[in-house]
């Protein structure tokens, strides 16, 4: 566990006049309960350290492997410093956090993956070619990739001191695993015809999720006595981010068959749990609504970069808040004023999102002019 440590109150100054993070709690409390307010929470939904970092990237290089120990924590620390001091002077109601990501496929390196450089990004390779030959999954303390993952996070946390969160990383759902591990069309002929081998491994990669879950969130301490979620949600209780971003390619039925157990044993197992999807995994929603235990949803409206249209997106969206608080993630500004018209405010938090290396300015306007 880590060591208690008294956090730094975080003031306010002339040029963040609003909100400070004692109000954003409370506007946290009010969107997680889902209580009649104002107007919705409001944010950005920045992540700036999911791509990797180019010094990375060079040092694999293109279709090399990535090996845990070419991993050094300490590179990021500038980096977040200066994203620190960026969201330092944004008016808005989410606390930003920061996370040791850094397009690193953690859980499917865990699982055995190879990871390789690409252009712009790191890969899994898949690494099962039939599940006869395949050794069952378990979580191992001493695997090489959760020491390195457990030491980037405890990097992270000495750097922040208290000033800001620090959350759990991307990691892929056992779905999204699944896929690495055979391809995302391999899987899918899995599903239909080998289901028994691709629901026992799906079933031994939930649990392999939530041990290594569990294990970031011992090493992160409270922020002002709570957990920040990837996806901005803050809670009293610890909190990490579900997903399976290859349920794109699944029906429901199918989805419901195989993924959502598994879902379910995440959910269940955490005190709370936000889950990432984007616009595109729509038909999933309703299987997700039936995860009684699960705090939020996290959805990012995409049809500015070929998603499914917003008109039909809105009533997917009307439908979770009528169940769940939501955080809705917007590409740009039109469709953030055409959602604040549009929407309840009851247990909205609605961001504009981005994970470019600096806050666009016209975004920052927007959020001030709303915010204060």
């Amino acid at each position: 566990m880590p060591e208690a440590r008294r956090e730094r109150p975080v003031e306010q100054t002339m040029s963040t006049p609003f909100p400070s993070t004692q109000e954003r709690l409370a506007r946290y409390r009010a969107w997680r309960l889902r209580e009649p307010v104002d107007r919705p929470m409001l944010g950005l939904l920045w992540e700036p350290d999911i791509p990797p970092l180019a010094d990375l990237l060079d040092l694999a290089g293109h279709g090399m492997p990535v090996l845990p120990h070419q991993i050094r924590p300490e590179r990021s620390l500038g980096y977040i410093e200066r994203w620190y001091e960026q969201s330092s002077e944004l008016a808005c109601d989410l606390v930003q956090r920061f996370t040791p990501a850094f397009g690193i496929p953690w859980i499917e390196a865990i699982a055995g993956c190879p990871v390789v450089g690409a252009p712009g990004s790191l890969w899994a390779e898949p690494v099962l070619k039939d599940y006869a030959d395949r050794a069952p999954i378990r979580f191992d303390p001493g695997n090489p990739w959760l020491a390195k993952l457990l030491e980037f996070t405890r990097t992270l946390v000495t750097a922040a001191d208290g000033r800001f969160p620090v959350a759990v990383p991307q990691f892929r759902g056992p779905l999204d695993t699944l896929a690495a591990m055979r391809t995302p069309e391999q899987m899918c002929v899995d599903l239909l015809e080998q289901p028994a081998e691709a629901a026992a491994l799906l079933a031994e990669l939930a649990e392999l999720w939530i041990a290594v879950g569990r294990a970031v969130l011992d090493v992160i301490p409270p922020f002002h006595g709570g957990t920040m979620a990837r996806m901005g949600t803050w809670t009293p209780e610890k909190i990490l981010t579900a997903q399976n971003d290859v349920s794109t390619l699944v029906s429901p039925r199918l989805y419901e068959q195989f993924a959502l157990p598994g879902d379910r044993t995440i959910v269940e197992h955490f005190p709370c749990t936000e889950f990432h999807m984007h616009g595109s995994e729509h038909h999933q929603v309703p299987n997700l609504l039936k995860l009684e235990r699960l705090t939020t949803i996290q959805f990012t409206l995409e049809h500015t970069i070929g998603g499914p249209p917003l008109d039909a997106m809105l009533p997917v969206v009307r439908n979770i808040l009528q169940q769940k608080p939501l955080i809705l993630a917007c590409l740009d500004l039109q469709t953030a004023e055409r959602c604040l018209a549009e929407l309840p405010a009851e247990g909205l938090c609605l961001t504009i999102a981005t994970n470019e290396h600096e806050i666009p300015e016209e975004t920052a306007r927007w959020l001030r002019r709303r915010c204060t």
